[in-house]
């Protein structure tokens, strides 16, 4: 292929049906005017019966990182926040500009697993290691965790440790589910049930409307109040609200796309194996691959391909890599034979 393939940026293969670009373009007109209060009144209320949450509880942004940074600066601009390591999905470097105190909760192979509840309920075998953790859960401003965790693609927190979690801390957990269309698990149901919880998701990913930055949040009590009175109306484009109610009047579009990529993710991981390359099990629109050469996403740019380097995060033969089309996929699978049976 003579074209640039683009596997860097976990955006979806697919683009959107003819009718949300329609939609996207008739947001067009009109562009002296802001959307009109009663247009995103509707993309609100229509997040609400997709999440199945209060109408109340959904809040809307300019892109997913938008929403991170509000909070940050709500709930802990001079504070301490927790987070995990490696994790791609928060916006760290902006946390020099702060008064911010960052502490990272390290996930190791082989399962880049976190072990909340351990963490929380001293565990006798984990005293000595996890109490100074504890401790720092306890005093936490904010506790962020992108789940599934982006790069490795693991799910790091499943119900019952989201409710020791935020039992524990006097903080808001912030939950990045960007990838819950692929991943199938969300904390959303128990929002309701503690008030320092936020889910922060985007349309970006499996509804493919990453050229116009939707994001939203599922907030409860305690968060949506001061998010109430703190932001502003006008944080979406016209032709992002347009699309966006139009994407979400039919997701079998949508979801069909979710199975196409998955059945591709399985077919790569499978078939990278048999190459000699590492792809763990993932619960996103991406792999995280492990080869025996270094640095080899600058090696794959010769073949045309971009995939993520993660040397700057994990030990440089790590890579991330978008699911693409069958086609993108095959010319990645023979880039990699072909480097690994010259190495």
């Amino acid at each position: 292929m003579s074209k640039i393939i683009r596997l860097n940026r976990n955006e979806n293969p697919y683009p959107p049906l003819e009718k949300i670009i329609e939609a996207a373009k008739k947001g067009l007109t009109n562009l002296n005017r802001y959307p009109d209060t009663e247009d995103i009144d509707n993309l609100r209320r229509m997040l609400s019966v997709y999440t199945n949450v209060k109408e109340n509880q959904v809040f809307l942004g300019s892109g997913f990182d938008s929403l991170i940074m509000q909070v940050i600066n709500l709930f802990s601009r001079k504070g301490k926040i927790v987070t995990v390591d490696p994790t791609l999905s928060f916006p760290t470097r902006t946390m020099y500009d702060l008064e911010t105190k960052l502490l990272k909760i390290k996930i190791c192979e082989p399962l880049f697993s976190l072990p909340i509840t351990p963490l929380i309920n001293e565990l006798k075998d984990a005293d000595l290691v996890f109490t100074p953790l504890i401790n720092e859960l306890k005093d936490a401003d904010l506790v962020f965790i992108d789940n599934p965790n982006n790069p490795t693609g693991s799910l790091l927190l499943y119900g019952g440790s989201v409710d020791d979690l935020c039992n524990s801390t006097d903080g808001v957990v912030l939950i990045d589910e960007a990838y819950y269309e692929f991943s199938h698990f969300s904390v959303v149901d128990i929002v309701k049930d503690h008030g320092n919880l936020a889910v922060i998701r985007t349309m970006s990913k499996a509804f493919g409307l990453a050229g116009l930055r939707i994001g939203y949040m599922i907030a409860g009590e305690t968060v949506a109040k001061k998010f109430s009175n703190k932001t502003l109306p006008f944080t979406l484009s016209k032709p992002s609200v347009y699309a966006a109610i139009e994407a979400l009047k039919d997701t079998d579009y949508m979801s069909e796309n979710v199975e196409l990529i998955l059945k591709e993710r399985e077919r790569v991981r499978e078939e990278a194996s048999q190459i000699g390359v590492k792809a763990y099990q993932s619960n996103t629109n991406f792999l995280l691959m492990r080869t025996s050469i270094p640095y080899i996403s600058r090696k794959l740019r010769e073949f045309g391909i971009m995939v993520a380097d993660l040397s700057g995060h994990l030990p440089p033969e790590f890579i991330r890599v978008s699911i693409g089309t069958r086609e993108e996929n095959d010319a990645l699978l023979d880039a990699l034979r072909k480097l690994v049976e010259s190495n």
